[in-house]
């Protein structure tokens, strides 16, 4: 009994046909998990995409990650006050500062001594104020309830599901791609070994 007797054809689809139900099984795969979007009933079984099905755990695990691990609200808050938003709002006030005692200082005063009082008083406020800001912005991150998890969560179940698979599917389209690929690959060499095993147990023993 000789290699011929195995068809060659036979050698060349069964590796191509395992690529295409590898390839098929993973892009099926991949579809549900966002479909479908609605619990479907078939055969007595309940079948919904893992997305929609726990799409509320799903945000309120994110929403905890936010809050807990990429912004706590110490760290939120204080990269919100730098050195250069302190400078802002000082500048800002003490512009503001000069010309409210301009405006309301008596018109008959000499503009000179308004502007020597307005003057005056902004100075104090610049001196002033830096330690009040990081005062009051201490109080803050102690006071405020500020909960980023609670937001998240609401924002993201507030998305349609077709938004949510968008986002999900734009993030992950590559990885996404490479799971149905891979899917093809392992059918391929699943479908190879299957053409050694044949040929093994045909021809093995007259070698």
């Amino acid at each position: 009994m000789r290699w011929e007797q195995l068809h060659w054809w036979q050698a060349v689809l069964m590796p191509v046909t395992g690529a295409f139900i590898g390839w098929l099984t993973n892009w099926m795969a991949v579809r549900l998990i966002f479909r479908p979007h609605r619990p479907v009933r078939v055969l007595g079984y309940t079948i919904q995409g893992v997305v929609p099905r726990r799409r509320h755990e799903i945000a309120r695990l994110i929403g905890r990650v936010v809050e807990e691990e990429l912004l706590p609200k110490k760290h939120l808050l204080g990269s919100l006050m730098t050195e250069k938003m302190t400078a802002e709002i000082v500048r800002s006030v003490e512009e503001a500062v000069r010309l409210r005692v301009m405006d309301k200082l008596p018109a008959w005063l000499p503009f000179n001594l308004r502007r020597a009082a307005a003057d005056l008083l902004a100075e104090q406020v610049k001196k002033e104020l830096p330690l009040l800001v990081r005062q009051l912005w201490g109080r803050l991150e102690e006071e405020v309830d500020l909960s980023l998890a609670a937001l998240v969560e609401e924002r993201i179940n507030g998305f349609s599901l077709e938004r949510v698979e968008k986002i999900i599917t734009a993030v992950a389209a590559r990885e996404l791609k490479h799971i149905e690929y891979l899917g093809g690959v392992l059918g391929f060499i699943i479908g190879l070994l299957q053409v050694g095993i044949l040929w093994f147990a045909r021809y093995g023993g007259h070698l």
